[in-house]
């Protein structure tokens, strides 16, 4: 099962295009079927949207991938029902909630979502030139639920084996550009990091516990920021890989995990395995994933918003997440589509905020 996949995708993805700089707009593909009048489209105006990473901005293609190999959804239950059963969600998720706010102040806007068109990396479309696809699709989605910021998915949702990590679906993006229409201004959003923090939780439970009985918080901060390196240099990466092929790029910083309910379940473990210091234990190691979180969002600003000529914005995750009052989830890890639609309102003013973004969604 791995192997088909891997195999399938490989296959789908021609060698990227070489690196050009960031700071030139604008995508420099060819216009294969001569569908796209480049005066259709003003200068500096999204006409298309890239979603990169994991669930909250997937809305199919983990469940068609999965359907691809004959296993059953990974989103059949009834929870999940209003948001057609393929996605992590009872209706909309981040990524759609963001796309369909950007637009919401012009009925004329090219940000209003209009059409969509899932980037399987096993589609065999796109080795054929993204015919069957909707030329005029607004959003191209190569993101799956379960990836990490990597190559590969998480270990924590079983799907270590499988290549649809954020840096395997820039690479698939970076093929797929030369079939996308002449002219357009593709942005790019993504969403990546919750799932190493995760797999990383889970896997290491006792260097953790080690780290967190020691007296002063310097250990605490040492191994929080490892993870974050980690996770930063790889949306980097990923970003690097696709290099000339958007205008602009908005990436999502985590939100405060200790917040999510299979956080706050995996923190009543370490009152399980160290009676005495239960209680304390267990607010340490909330504490220390949320220094994660906090990690990553600094680490995403320096780099990133410190310049207004990169062409890039990160959004701060916890800024966002604070400005929901009671948030709601449909399981263990997944906000429901009210939550993500609040979250997009405080995620587009943080952009519209952004210095020297002036094209994104407009």
């Amino acid at each position: 099962m791995t192997d088909t996949l891997s195999v399938a995708a490989d296959a789908a993805s021609p060698p990227a295009p070489a690196a050009m700089s960031r700071f030139r707009p604008g995508l420099l593909v060819r216009d294969p079927g001569g569908l796209h009048d480049e005066s259709a489209f003003p200068s500096a105006v999204t006409t298309a949207f890239a979603f990169l990473g994991d669930s909250t901005l997937d809305f199919g293609n983990l469940s068609e991938a999965a359907a691809f190999l004959g296993e059953p959804a990974p989103f059949r239950q009834k929870r999940y029902a209003g948001g057609g059963k393929v996605k992590a969600s009872d209706g909309f998720v981040l990524g759609e909630q963001i796309v369909r706010q950007l637009g919401a102040g012009s009925r004329s806007s090219p940000a209003r979502l209009r059409s969509a068109e899932l980037i399987n990396l096993s589609d065999q479309p796109l080795r054929q030139g993204l015919r069957g696809k909707d030329p005029n699709a607004q959003v191209f989605n190569f993101a799956y639920a379960g990836a990490t910021s990597g190559r590969r998915g998480s270990d924590l949702a079983g799907l270590r084996n499988f290549d649809i990590g954020l840096r395997r679906q820039a690479s698939t993006l970076a093929s797929a550009a030369r079939f996308l229409p002449r002219g357009s201004d593709l942005d790019v959003i993504i969403s990546a990091g919750s799932n190493d923090i995760f797999d990383f939780l889970e896997s290491n439970r006792d260097p953790i516990t080690r780290v967190l009985v020691t007296p002063g918080g310097s250990d605490n901060r040492r191994l929080a920021n490892k993870v974050a390196s980690r996770i930063v240099g790889n949306i980097d990466a990923a970003l690097d890989s696709i290099t000339g092929l958007y205008d602009e790029a908005v990436v999502f910083g985590p939100a405060p995990l200790s917040d999510i309910p299979i956080i706050r379940s995996l923190s009543n473990d370490f009152k399980d395995k160290v009676p005495l210091l239960g209680g304390s234990l267990r607010s340490e190691f909330r504490s220390f994933v949320n220094q994660i979180s906090a990690s990553v969002n600094r680490r995403l600003d320096r780099k990133y918003n410190s310049s207004t000529r990169n062409g890039i914005f990160a959004v701060d995750g916890i800024e966002a997440w604070k400005s929901v009052r009671s948030p709601g989830f449909v399981d263990s890890i997944h906000p429901d589509s009210r939550t993500n639609g609040r979250l997009a309102s405080n995620a587009v003013t943080q952009i519209a905020n952004a210095a020297g973004f002036d094209s994104f969604g407009l």
